[in-house]
């Protein structure tokens, strides 16, 4: 069962229509998307080690040692996420896209708006409306990709 936030957060951004007044989730777009990241992570890791307890191949490991077939999924993932990221993230105003990006690096938010020399109100205020605009970015995105597939 999804946590509550979780799911309210699924829904919200990854809506086809944003209700009007629909306040947002408690769990920010990055959040969610590390939360996501985590979950295949999990996935993709529990069926490397099922397709190799059924092989029953052992293979070699150790730091000199690369998979001679990398993972398809993790090159599929993050070539999706570099697309999405190089598609969305210039379409973001510049105090947005700085906002996010130190946020992104693990800032505070009072760091941030010392650095920018801004109110710890306006970092937030930022943060929220470059999320909310990354989220309709995506979601277009992906709404224009599922249209183009079904042509």
């Amino acid at each position: 069962m999804l946590d509550p936030r979780s799911q309210s957060a699924i829904e919200y951004y990854f809506a086809e229509v944003v209700p009007e007044g629909a306040t947002p989730p408690e769990w920010p777009l990055d959040r969610l998307f590390a939360w996501l990241h985590a979950i295949l992570h999990y996935v993709v890791r529990e069926e490397q080690a099922r397709a190799g307890f059924r092989r029953e191949v052992r293979l070699a490991s150790g730091p000199g040692h690369r998979d001679p077939a990398p993972d398809p999924l993790a090159a599929l993932i993050r070539h999706e996420r570099q697309r999405i990221l190089t598609h969305c993230i210039p379409r973001l105003g510049r105090d947005y896209r700085a906002v996010i990006e130190m946020r992104m690096q693990g800032r505070p938010n009072s760091e941030i708006a010392g650095r920018l020399r801004v109110n710890p109100n306006t970092v937030a205020t930022r943060l929220s409306r470059g999320i909310r605009t990354l989220a309709r970015c995506i979601r277009h995105r992906a709404a224009s990709s599922r249209g183009s597939s079904d042509a």
